[in-house]
């Protein structure tokens, strides 16, 4: 047999993904009756439907590996892919319901979230049962066969995220980082789904909006205006598959979160007289203040309680300035409601 003539540009692959708060059976994918966009997409990684070999032990006496030591574990298999978008408000709704099943501004992060499915404190997401923060994955022209071009990848939920700016990359415009989870194997089908949205890019948020010499415009920490120069945010949890209804389909019975949500980050910013009115709490107070990022009246990112991690001073460049990581946390609940204090709270227009 020949060598196909076929060959597949990477510049003509297009990744659409499925955004729509029309709950779909987790494990199905979306199709074209459901809201596909066009986001700005920077970057992006393609899985492929692959597995893991696991061999028996080697036979005492035998001096070869006999074939039925071999086993494709296809039980144990899950996909990860990574998509870059710009940071739009779109871009933001969407990254917020695939991670923590919120995308009603302000899209807010609590303790009592849970895996994100609309059921508080629920940790696992069954097969085949409805919610609206997975999406499909469509990534065109992706596929290797000729007519089956595109890669399709079903119930693909964020793992973790990463909300960013820096005068020094993007041209100052927000990008939105994130890792992506199934326990779904991609496949290879013919195009069939029409885009509804394209997102414009033009609406993306700029670093170079955050003026400090406004409090509309500002990035505050305890309530002392700093001058960025990057700043990032990455909301993250553990996702699992558990185990395997049959050894035919190799369908999980469900997803699990095996971990708590961590909202961690990092600022840095011109180191100046007002750095200096924080100095006790970058040597750290071990109580919570509060960091918000506002862009004006169309973005507000608030965190209620940061506790800064080992800030440092940097002489690397032409004046100083200080790298701020911090971590995210909830204000104990001090009523009968519980845990539904905000880690973080995200307001986009």
């Amino acid at each position: 047999m020949a060598i196909e003539s076929q060959t597949i540009s990477t510049q003509e692959i297009k990744p659409i993904f499925a955004f729509d708060t029309d709950n779909q059976a987790l494990g199905t994918a979306h199709t074209t009756a459901d809201d596909f966009y066009d986001f700005g997409i920077l970057s992006y990684t393609i899985p492929y439907n692959s597995s893991t070999l696991e061999v028996a032990p080697n036979l005492a006496g035998h001096y070869g590996q006999l074939e039925k030591q071999g086993r494709h574990r296809q039980d144990l298999n899950t996909w990860t892919f990574d998509a870059s978008f710009l940071g739009t408000t779109n871009a933001l709704k969407a990254n917020c319901l695939w991670a923590f099943g919120d995308m009603v501004s302000p899209f807010v992060l609590t303790p009592e979230i849970g895996i994100g499915n609309g059921t508080a404190g629920d940790m696992q997401m069954l097969h085949g049962a409805s919610s609206d923060n997975h999406t499909t994955a469509i990534f065109r022209n992706g596929g290797t066969d000729a007519t089956a071009d595109d890669m399709v990848v079903r119930g693909a939920m964020i793992q973790s995220m990463t909300i960013k700016q820096d005068i020094n990359a993007n041209a100052g415009l927000m990008t939105i980082d994130s890792t992506f989870f199934t326990a779904y194997p991609p496949t290879e089908a013919a195009n069939t789904v029409t885009v509804d949205t394209t997102d414009a890019g033009n609406a993306a948020y700029s670093i170079f909006d955050l003026n400090t010499n406004s409090d509309a415009s500002a990035i505050e920490l305890n309530s002392v205006h700093l001058m960025p120069l990057s700043w990032e945010i990455t909301i993250s949890r553990t996702l699992e598959r558990v185990g395997s209804q049959d050894y035919s389909t190799y369908l999980p019975y469900a997803i699990v979160q095996t971990g708590a949500w961590e909202v961690t980050g990092s600022l840095n910013v011109k180191a100046d007289d007002g750095s200096y009115d924080l100095a006790s709490i970058l040597k750290g107070t071990s109580a919570g203040v509060n960091l918000s990022i506002d862009q004006a009246s169309n973005l507000t990112i608030d965190l209620p309680k940061v506790m800064v991690d080992s800030a440092t001073l940097d002489n690397g460049g032409s004046f100083l300035t200080h790298t701020i990581p911090f971590r995210a946390f909830a204000e104990a609940a001090t009523d009968a409601s519980g845990d539904t204090e905000n880690i973080i709270s995200i307001a986009a227009s």
